[in-house]
C-alpha cells in the first residue's frame, strides 16, 4: 500500500473537506459547495500543491466565468505562491477560447488577428443579414442565435430543427451571418467557446496539443446552463 503524499505547506488554515480537496490529485475531482464557503480558496491552494509535487506552473490552468474572479484568483495565488504563479493560466471561458483561436485558429480559417465584435457590430451585421432596419428584430434574432450557439449548433443544425416560420427565418439569418463573419474575419462572443470546441472535437493535433498542454485543469466556475462549456471541459 502506497503511503500519503507528504501534507502541503501551504494548505494552513483549511477545514477537513478543503484539505481533503486539495490534496486529492489522482483523478477527476468535483467539488460542490455554496456560495462563501471558499471554492476559490480551494482552487488557489491546489495550484499550490499541484506545483509542490513537481507539476510546472505552465501544465496548470485555472478558469473562471468572469474578469473579476479571474483578476482576484491570480492576486490570491500570487499571494500564496508567489512568482510560480505568474506561468499558471488563470483565465476566463472566454479567454481561454482566444488563446486557442489565436494560436489555432488557422485550422477554421481564422486569421490570428481576427477582430471580436461586441453586441452592438453584431446587432448591425444580422439587420444587414436579415434585410431589417429595426432594432428589436435584429436583438431577437441575436438571442436566438445566440441560445442555439450555446446549444452547440450552426446554422444548418438549427433549421433542420427549427419548429415554425419565425424559427426557420432566423436559421436563414444566421446562415448569413456566418458567411459575413468569416468575411470579415471576426468572431461574437459566442464564437468564443464554440469555435474552440470545434477545433477540439474536429481537429486531432490541436486536441492533442492543448491536452498536453494543461497536465491540470481547474474550473471555479462554469455556466452550467450551456452545454458548449460544458463539451470544451
Amino acid at each position: 500500500m502506497s503511503s500519503p503524499p507528504p501534507a502541503s505547506p501551504v494548505a494552513h488554515g483549511l477545514n477537513l473537506a478543503q484539505q481533503e480537496a486539495v490534496n486529492y490529485l489522482h483523478g477527476p475531482c468535483l467539488v460542490l459547495a455554496g456560495a462563501g464557503s471558499g471554492k476559490t480558496r480551494v482552487i488557489t491552494h491546489k495550484i499550490g500543491r499541484l506545483i509542490q509535487m513537481g507539476m510546472k506552473p505552465e501544465q496548470i490552468a485555472a478558469i473562471t466565468f468572469t474578469n473579476k474572479a479571474a483578476a482576484e484568483m491570480r492576486e490570491r495565488a500570487k499571494s500564496l505562491i508567489g512568482k510560480s504563479a505568474k506561468g499558471v493560466l488563470i483565465c476566463t471561458f472566454h479567454a481561454l477560447g482566444v488563446r486557442m483561436l489565436r494560436q489555432d485558429g488557422a485550422a477554421l480559417g481564422l486569421k490570428p488577428q481576427f477582430s471580436i465584435l461586441d453586441s452592438d457590430d453584431v446587432t448591425s451585421i444580422l439587420k444587414d443579414a436579415g434585410g431589417s432596419t429595426d432594432m428589436a428584430t435584429a436583438r431577437q434574432w441575436q438571442w436566438t442565435i445566440s441560445a442555439w450557439k450555446n446549444q452547440g449548433l450552426n446554422a444548418a443544425q438549427a433549421a433542420a430543427q427549427a419548429s415554425g416560420d419565425e424559427e426557420h427565418l432566423v436559421a436563414r439569418v444566421m446562415a448569413h451571418y456566418e458567411e459575413r463573419l468569416a468575411a470579415y474575419q471576426s468572431v461574437d462572443f459566442d464564437d468564443l467557446i464554440g469555435l474552440p470546441l470545434k477545433l477540439l472535437k474536429e481537429h486531432d493535433s490541436v486536441r492533442a496539443k492543448w491536452q498536453a498542454a494543461l497536465g491540470h485543469v481547474l474550473v471555479d466556475e462554469y455556466q452550467d446552463t450551456t452545454a458548449t462549456q460544458y463539451d470544451v471541459l
